[in-house]
């Protein structure tokens, strides 16, 4: 009896969720379809042969040897160990064959699918629910759907982004620890995905201050992530010295892009102009001999360390140069020019569903114009103007954390949910601003003089 019971709840407590998501329910059921038909034009094996097929390598050697690696063999830091962990556990489950890859690519399709799920649950705590489904709708775009499609961290990352920012907002509205665990949780997620996303709770907590949360609370929960973290950041580091015999607390793969970032810009210096063999070459060599052999050669399993701190020294050596010859340059070029970049560019390097690189770049063109409008319309009309700007500050806060090394598309795809959380807060105050024109239009009724 009390097992029909059960049943019956169930079901009625379901039928109610559906019917109160129906449309929302509907888009994912959409961006479902369109993603199975993408994934079935370019084939489940399909890969760019570049940093996925990396991360597909690490996970099969992580489920042989529980080793994490990263280009090679040997043990890396080189990356966070989500990507690596996650793909060894389906190797186990699925093997090493195609059936890995398709597994995988199912799991990016749901997880994109939870982004979306986030988005609409994101802007439903302040608008009418259609304006989550607005939200929902940016998801479509012929750049997703094929990133979709490649093992790269930039899919799990948005989820984790996303998630850690929708119960941030419901953490606002709602303080406790209910919304703060899968906060919490999401946050974790992100970090072992991409180490980037470390000073989020700089912006979560400003966030929650500026919305009056409870400050003894808030700080108890501080001190709860932070031995939460710890507790990762101890063993990790920890593993990296005994590995390496440095302080690694999370990865060492910055050199490279630090470096790559100094040919971006205007003013930066030429290579022809520089003493590398003085300034990078000898000092690096110096700094660490303890990880070359007797012949001279760097020892195999310390070859990808040492080349990513060289790159670093390189990077520093040519950011003091272009400071040093001409400061203003450097400053707009990191200031402006190369967030300006990564803002306006699209992570797409090949086709999905015949839809062409220019299409896409029009539809990033206008996302960026309908977003600098919503934060216009928001602070001219005061509504939302907290979840706008927490939106906003966590984007162009992540931008300007990627510009100060290298302006990439990728990058900007894993952050691309906090526009469209804006656009989707854009319809309410599309219908705010439509309902006071509409309100100044009607005449007034005229007073009469006693």
């Amino acid at each position: 009896m009390s097992g029909k019971g059960n049943f019956s709840g169930w079901k009625q407590g379901a039928g109610a969720f559906f019917r109160e998501h129906r449309g929302a329910l509907v888009v994912l059921g959409l961006l479902l379809v369109v993603r199975l038909m993408t994934l079935y034009s370019l084939g489940f094996g399909y890969t760019l042969n570049s940093d996925d097929a990396s991360y597909i390598n690490s996970g099969i050697t992580f489920a042989r040897t529980g080793t994490i690696t990263m280009h090679n063999q040997y043990p890396s830091a080189q990356i966070m160990p989500g990507m690596t962990v996650l793909i060894g556990l389906f190797v186990l489950v699925f093997g090493e064959g195609k059936l890995l890859w398709l597994s995988l690519k199912l799991l990016w399709i749901l997880m994109d699918l939870g982004t979306a799920w986030f988005l609409y649950r994101s802007v439903s705590l302040f608008t009418p629910k259609w304006c989550g489904w607005l939200g929902m709708l940016p998801l479509f775009r012929a750049d997703f759907l094929w990133m979709n499609t490649i093992i790269l961290t930039e899919t799990p990352f948005l989820l984790a982004l996303t998630g850690m920012v929708y119960y941030t907002l419901r953490m606002g509205k709602q303080p406790g620890y209910r919304n703060f665990w899968p906060c919490a949780w999401w946050y974790m997620f992100g970090l072992m995905m991409k180490a980037n996303i470390a000073p989020y709770p700089v912006f979560a907590l400003v966030y929650l201050l500026v919305c009056r949360y409870d400050r003894k609370l808030l700080l108890k929960q501080c001190g709860v992530l932070a031995a939460v973290v710890l507790c990762f950041i101890i063993p990790w580091t920890i593993r990296n010295y005994m590995q390496f015999h440095a302080f690694v607390p999370l990865t060492y793969g910055a050199g490279n892009p630090t470096l790559l970032g100094t040919y971006q810009g205007v003013g930066y210096p030429a290579d022809e102009d520089l003493d590398y063999v003085t300034n990078v070459e000898e000092p690096a060599r110096e700094k660490y001999a303890d990880y070359y052999d007797e012949n001279g050669e760097v020892l195999p399993q310390y070859a990808r360390y040492v080349a990513l701190q060289t790159d670093g020294i390189k990077a520093a050596y040519r950011q003091q140069v272009w400071w040093d010859t001409d400061w203003k340059q450097m400053v707009y070029s990191y200031g402006v020019m190369k967030p300006q970049r990564m803002i306006e560019s699209v992570f797409y390097w090949d086709q999905a569903l015949d839809q062409t690189l220019e299409s896409v770049q029009d539809l990033q063109r206008l996302d960026l114009y309908l977003c600098i409008g919503v934060i216009a319309a928001s602070l001219a009309l005061k509504k939302y103007r907290k979840p706008v700007l927490f939106a906003t500050a966590v984007y162009l806060g992540n931008i300007y954390i990627y510009a100060m090394t290298y302006s990439f598309s990728r990058y900007n795809a894993s952050l691309m949910s906090m526009r469209f959380l804006l656009i989707g807060l854009g319809g309410a105050l599309l219908m705010e601003l439509l309902r006071r024109g509409m309100d100044s239009l009607r005449p007034q009724p005229q007073r009469l003089d006693p």
